[in-house]
């Protein structure tokens, strides 16, 4: 059964990680939500409008807690899992990428690229909500941010020890390692093939990366950053360096909202009137960085991996 669906098409490939990852993330999703009412006694009409319910609720952080890791299960773990038993004869692990870097330095250089990447991603945030649309699309685009917002906001807003290490975990933790493996791990891997050229793929699963969290005025940020954790995990060829990276960004944000709560009314990381300034150094600088890793980074393609892993076998 093993690389059952190798020689599909990558489209074909695409289409079949798309249907079990809406099938998982539909059945464990129904599972995990019935069982997380059962245990904090949240209803399922709660369920559809946990913007609704207090903040303070004692339940509440853990029933969020709850869905993201039936998240991760459902919608990043088993359609990873899938593809990389069923879409090639190597091992998983290999598949997906979870190798060592072909040059140490990436783990600093990696990491270094995602923490000089905020003050951009801040300014095309701000460019982002500059975006003026009709009144009645911008006041549904505006709807669906508070929806997320105010989830966001329900477990960011406690402010003890306890909740900022388990933000870590579950927010920054689950998220580098669930959206890494499906969006880099699977999808960047079938693009690259269907593409035949790396960047066609990095901008693709970096748009599909970003499209998926719905949340509009937070498009082009996602989209900078999908494309640098691709272009990391592309030429360092180790996935967990863009984990690694994925992981210390989010780290970067929960515990700065965690030492300034002001920073959950979407007041930029970098002041208003430098942020401009700050932007362009920043774009600058990551595209030196980029330029760090096409010199010295050393992809291998999926034909070069599976050919390296038959020659071992044999």
């Amino acid at each position: 059964m093993k690389g059952l669906f190798q020689y599909k098409t990558a489209g074909q490939q695409f289409f079949l990680l798309l249907s079990i990852s809406l099938f998982s993330f539909f059945a464990v999703g129904l599972l995990g939500t019935y069982a997380l009412t059962i245990i904090t006694g949240i209803s399922l009409e709660q369920v559809s409008a946990l913007d609704t319910i207090d903040p303070k609720h004692p339940w509440l952080p853990f029933f969020i807690r709850g869905m993201q890791a039936v998240q991760f299960i459902g919608l990043f773990l088993i359609p990873s899992w899938f593809a990389g038993k069923y879409f090639t004869t190597v091992a998983t692990s290999t598949y997906l990428g979870l190798r060592k870097p072909n040059y140490p330095g990436f783990w600093l250089v990696g990491t270094v690229a995602i923490l000089i990447a905020l003050p951009m991603v801040q300014w095309l945030g701000e460019i982002n909500r500059a975006i003026e649309f009709p009144a009645e699309l911008t006041h549904w685009i505006r709807s669906k941010e508070d929806e997320a917002n105010e989830t966001v906001k329900a477990l960011l807003s406690r402010h003890t020890v306890k909740d900022l290490l388990l933000n870590l975990f579950f927010v920054a933790g689950l998220a580098a390692v669930g959206e890494e493996l499906l969006f880099r791990g699977v999808v960047q891997r079938i693009f690259v093939r269907q593409f035949r050229q790396a960047w066609p793929a990095i901008i693709f699963s970096a748009f599909l990366f970003a499209a998926l969290h719905m949340q509009f005025y937070g498009f082009f940020p996602r989209l900078a950053l999908g494309i640098l954790l691709g272009a990391i995990y592309w030429y360092s060829g180790s996935l967990w360096v863009a984990i690694l990276a994925h992981f210390v960004y989010d780290a970067i944000l929960i515990t700065l909202v965690y030492f300034d709560p002001a920073m959950l009314n979407e007041e930029p990381v970098v002041a208003q009137d430098a942020l401009l300034y700050a932007g362009l150094v920043s774009a600058l600088m990551v595209t030196m960085n980029l330029h760090w890793m096409i010199k010295h980074g050393n992809p291998v393609s999926d034909q070069q991996i599976e050919t390296t892993e038959e020659i071992i076998e044999e």
